[in-house]
């Protein structure tokens, strides 16, 4: 017996339907199988068992903690690094954060010299689509989970004396060296320093303090850094009482350092 034309056009319709049902049942398949898988660091890991992450932009701020910080300095610091990590042009979403800081207890380990960041995020959307995302949970886990957190570990680090030594260049050395770095993916380093070393291989505070002594005074192949690729943001804290060390000759010394590091300055940023 002929189908009548209303049966057909039923027929049809709940062909269209199980169509349209089979393809959303198979897009949700694809978005879940292509789902990355997010650690509560919040970073991007190859594997379920959160062993591996994931290649990403990483930024390491670098935090010298041989003399205190003036609050003007404090200001500074966490006003610049809390805009940066904000800012999706600068700091992408997934992208890396690690903190570290440095003073004499940095080469007085037991184990030998070594650093381990005090804090370690990845930087999750800090917003989403109004349309099929919960856009309020979103931000407000951007701010519980990732910038209070960050900030938090950051005026810690900004508010600790250790005192006595600063050893800047080997810590620069650790840093470019460290297996706490991953390879493959733009770099960048934020010091915050008065960027006077001062241990007994070399010393900013002696007579003998320009790059031409430290590379003759034979601690330059010692203390050898590798900072290709790397960009290089200074916050030069400068000091009242160290003001006649921290003159052109100084600055230049960094410059000149980084530079046959293969490091690229993009930023130097005095605070009186």
């Amino acid at each position: 017996m002929p189908l009548s034309s209303l049966d057909r056009r039923g027929i049809l319709i709940l062909g269209g339907i199980g169509g349209f049902a089979v393809a959303l049942l198979a897009t949700v398949v694809v978005v879940m199988w292509a789902r990355p898988i997010i650690g509560t660091d919040n970073c991007v890991y190859r594997d379920h068992r959160f062993l591996t992450r994931a290649p990403t932009d990483q930024t390491v701020i670098l935090v010298d903690q041989s003399e205190a910080l003036t609050e003007t300095h404090q200001r500074f610091a966490l006003s610049f690094i809390k805009d940066y990590v904000a800012d999706d042009s600068k700091f992408a979403v997934r992208s890396r954060i690690a903190l570290f800081t440095f003073s004499k207890a940095t080469l007085e380990s037991r184990n030998g010299p070594g650093l381990r960041p005090a804090s370690d995020l990845c930087r999750p959307p800090s917003h989403g689509n109004d349309l099929y995302e919960n856009n309020r949970k979103i931000t407000k886990d951007f701010y519980q989970r990732f910038l209070v957190p960050v900030t938090t570990a950051l005026e810690k680090s900004l508010t600790t004396e250790v005192g006595e030594q600063s050893p800047i260049l080997e810590t620069l050395q650790l840093i470019s060296r460290s297996q706490e770095i991953q390879d493959g993916a733009r770099k960048t380093l934020i010091l915050v320093s008065d960027m006077l070393q001062h241990t007994g291989g070399f010393n900013h505070y002696g007579q003998r303090r320009s790059y031409g002594d430290f590379l003759r005074s034979g601690f330059a192949t010692d203390v050898k850094a590798d900072f290709r690729d790397w960009n290089i943001i200074v916050i030069y804290l400068r000091r009242y009482h160290d003001r006649h060390l921290q003159q052109a000759t100084h600055v230049d010394f960094w410059q000149r350092y980084f530079h046959e590091a293969g490091g690229k300055i993009t930023r130097w940023a005095g605070v009186d």
